[in-house]
């Protein structure tokens, strides 16, 4: 059961990064052309810098469940690296732990915000007028399906501690090898 949910996580979030980096692509356009416009014909576009901050901050969280899938989190590993697999693994179980402990508050607070917007129909306070609602409901799914993701990846990690699995837990949440990321190619997860 939890195999098949993570096989479907690691097809979402592959999806879910291309549409975040297609759209982040498109917002790069949108402003390169309103500085192009602005700078030769005194014209803007008007509502670039909006869009494209509306753009990063839902393409972003669409990136965190990949990137946690992929073990693509930055961490200091300096002193992780020399301990024992054990050791290493409780880390990693702990450092998944950390993260939800930021995430799922910060979820939470998205989804308040979500539901004040939709309530009075907030709009944003430039030209364009955007309802608010719009671009905080992509923000809230990426935000929920990372937690989602979060929380996978953590239930998967335990199960194979308590079952004497490192090298498991290691697969699922450590810090990949020099080894495993040449492997990958992508310096990410290989699986």
């Amino acid at each position: 059961m939890l195999d098949k949910l993570l096989a479907a996580n690691f097809k979402l979030s592959s999806v879910l990064v291309w549409i975040g980096g297609a759209a982040l692509i498109g917002a790069a356009l949108m402003v390169t052309v309103d500085v192009i416009l602005r700078d030769l014909f005194l014209v803007t576009l008007g509502g670039a810098d909006e869009m494209s901050g509306y753009v990063f901050a839902i393409s972003t969280a669409f990136a965190f469940p990949y990137a946690v899938l992929h073990r693509a989190n930055v961490r200091i590993d300096a002193l992780y690296i020399p301990l024992p697999a054990g050791i290493r693994s409780i880390l990693d179980i702990v450092a998944l732990l950390g993260m939800a402990v930021f995430f799922f508050p910060l979820t939470w607070r998205v989804w308040l915000m979500l539901q004040e917007s939709y309530k009075f129909w907030t709009k944003s306070i430039t030209p364009l007028q955007t309802p608010l609602a719009i671009p905080q409901t992509l923000w809230f799914a990426g935000m929920l399906i990372f937690c989602a993701t979060l929380l996978l990846v953590f239930v998967i990690a335990v199960v194979r501690l308590i079952r004497g699995d490192i090298t498991g837990v290691h697969d699922i949440a450590g810090v990949p090898t020099l080894d495993e990321e040449m492997q990958s190619g992508d310096g990410g997860h290989a699986g």
